[in-house]
């Protein structure tokens, strides 16, 4: 096999669990479906070599936390109910998952437009087995607001996929940026320069659960930030997109007219749900809290401000 990199190592993986969780193949077939998988597949192989199969599957098991059983010669995922990790990892293989059925389909390559996820998954092996140990993990993290980079030593928690970006919610125990230390924050894996899984053991706090985490928000920041109460106002037209994909579970449409609808919101305001609100420009109209309407009013001051001056002179602010 050519491609060797953690990236290609991990989606191989999760094609693994993902075909054997699909309907439970002999060994053959299992062989038959790589052979047929152009897009992992690089070296047309016929088959998986027996002592490369078992290395994946021990690996999968470990990665994803679940075990790979062999029962009258058929393969099967015995799935632990109450492992709040395999639910984690069960997201993730889902991702892979439709990502490898459609790049599967070469002769639709030109038909299927795929986003990229600019993150990859350079650190995803790392960053699981180290969740997966109750490890913590040393980094090398470079912001993009920061010239330096920071130096953590953090307890992973959880990940997230937001906007085809991986983050990776931790707690800060050791950092060049003391304010962090003891607090939970969000990395972008985009960002991570290096991850090494250490030795140093951490427990999980008590009744931990990744979504309760993220309920309040869109995104990832303003984690522990206070719930407010938002109400909009858009255009017809805009409010069938928002019917359909709503910017956040706690949206209501609470007024319905002929040419506008009002939806509101009971969430944390933060940038991503802003930018959210930004994306529907003059079709859309904050009504509260005031000062969100006031932050968009200067915004639009500052918009029109900007297409009266010389192109390329932008106000900072």
């Amino acid at each position: 096999m050519a491609k060797s990199n953690n990236a290609h190592l991990f989606r191989c993986y999760a094609w693994l669990v993902n075909t054997i969780d699909d309907f439970n193949p002999t060994r053959d077939e299992i062989n038959r479906r790589w052979a047929n998988n152009r897009e992992l597949n690089d070296d047309k192989e016929d088959k998986i070599v027996e002592s490369r199969f078992h290395r994946w599957r021990r690996e999968a098991e470990e990665i994803f936390g679940l075990e790979i059983e062999c029962v009258k010669g058929r393969y099967c995922i015995h799935k632990p109910d109450d492992s709040r990790q395999y639910k984690l990892c069960r997201q993730m293989l889902n991702a892979f998952a439709v990502n490898d059925i459609i790049k599967g389909n070469k002769a639709l390559d030109k038909q299927i437009l795929l986003e990229d996820v600019p993150s990859g998954q350079t650190h995803l092996t790392t960053i699981l087995s180290a969740m997966r140990n109750r490890h913590t993990l040393r980094m090398i993290h470079q912001s993009f607001w920061r010239n330096e980079p920071t130096y953590p030593t953090v307890e992973p928690y959880s990940l997230k996929m937001f906007r085809q970006r991986w983050y990776l919610l931790a707690k800060v125990l050791d950092n060049s940026k003391k304010d962090d230390i003891g607090k939970l924050r969000t990395y972008g894996l985009d960002r991570i320069v290096s991850a090494v899984e250490t030795d140093d053991s951490y427990a999980m706090p008590d009744n931990f659960e990744a979504n309760n985490i993220f309920a309040n928000l869109v995104g990832i920041s303003g984690i522990g930030n206070k719930i407010e109460e938002v109400k909009i106002v858009v255009g017809e037209e805009q409010a069938k997109y928002l019917r359909t994909l709503p910017l956040h579970h706690s949206q209501k449409e609470v007024w319905t007219g002929e040419w506008e609808s009002e939806f509101e919101y009971k969430l944390i305001v933060n940038e991503e749900f802003m930018r959210e609100l930004r994306a529907y420009g003059p079709s859309l109209e904050v009504l509260e809290p005031e000062w969100l309407r006031e932050e968009f009013r200067k915004e639009a001051e500052r918009t029109l401000r900007a297409y009266k001056k010389t192109k390329g002179k932008i106000d900072r602010y």
